[in-house]
């Protein structure tokens, strides 16, 4: 018998990338309680031998670890230290493990609540899309506690290839700001490389896999150029919560006295993209607004 199944989780937003962590969770031997809110989730991960709580401030009463993958800021803190949140529950030397990407600000905010409980708050953001969370490698930053860090690392394990500790509370977030600012504006230039072909009467797809060959190639550049290629903008990261993302970058840079250009640059691309109603497609589809430019 797997020593995971002695461990109990929970686990809470079940979206494109929670979905495929407690799938994994499950598999690798965890006992995973979860809340829902869609049937068919909740169907499809009980199915599996997930334990669905109807309650999310009964889920510390069926682990001491709770996973959370929301939208923002307000969404974890309504649900960790909300009215009817975690907190209220929350046994002593337990954690809450928040996955999502959020202010580094409201991290350390949510981190002292719990601490006044004398339960733990890791923030610890990913990178790898849709992708990253089936295959169980993503890229996870951590910030906080060390020693809460060191405590649920093998469950970070099952989830992602590369964990790396990045420090204290919030630090996991400010790692992951900088994922969002480089690989937004890697979008942009693979957009930009794009209409370089386009003109040029070269078929893209012959100078990307060329690129793929050198000190170019990235991730980006295999995936996302791939996308805007094809014209095929399935979500593996929705261009709302990328641009949400960019927002909460654009807030800390301001704090820190910084002002980039270049991320002011494709902030505003984003903006238009959602505006002109691509938020719910992928991240990349930034390339039907720039492309426009391009003729």
């Amino acid at each position: 018998m797997k020593r995971a199944k002695k461990n109990k989780i929970g686990f809470i937003g079940l979206g494109i990338m929670g979905k495929p962590m407690v799938v994994n969770l499950i598999r690798d031997g965890y006992k995973v309680s979860f809340f829902a809110r869609k049937k068919k989730i909740i169907n499809e991960i009980c199915k599996i031998g997930g334990i669905f709580v109807p309650l999310i401030k009964d889920l510390p009463l069926h682990a001491d670890t709770i996973i959370t993958n929301l939208p923002n800021t307000k969404d974890v803190k309504e649900v960790v230290i909300g009215k009817n949140g975690l907190l209220h529950k929350l046994k002593i030397n337990s954690c809450v493990v928040d996955m999502s990407t959020i202010s580094p600000e409201g991290t350390k905010d949510i981190s002292a609540t719990l601490k006044r409980k004398g339960a733990f708050f890791i923030d610890a953001p990913v990178s790898g899309g849709e992708a990253g969370a089936i295959s169980g490698e993503l890229s996870i930053m951590a910030g906080g506690e060390k020693k809460a860090f060191i405590k649920v690392k093998p469950i970070l394990s099952v989830l992602g290839k590369k964990i790396t500790y990045i420090g204290g509370s919030g630090s996991g977030q400010i790692c992951k700001l900088c994922n969002q600012i480089l690989v937004a504006q890697t979008i942009n230039s693979i957009s930009q490389i794009i209409g370089i072909a386009v003109k040029a009467k070269i078929k893209p797809n012959v100078i990307r896999k060329a690129l793929l060959g050198g000190y170019a190639n990235s991730k980006i550049l295999e995936i996302h150029g791939e996308r805007m290629i094809k014209s095929d903008y399935k979500p593996g990261f929705k261009l709302s919560l990328h641009n949400k993302d960019l927002n909460i970058a654009k807030s800390f840079t301001r704090s820190l006295g910084l002002n980039f250009k270049g991320l002011n640059e494709v902030k505003k691309i984003m903006d238009e993209a959602e505006n002109t109603g691509f938020s719910e497609s992928d991240s990349s589809v930034i390339h039907r607004i720039l492309e426009k430019t391009y003729k």
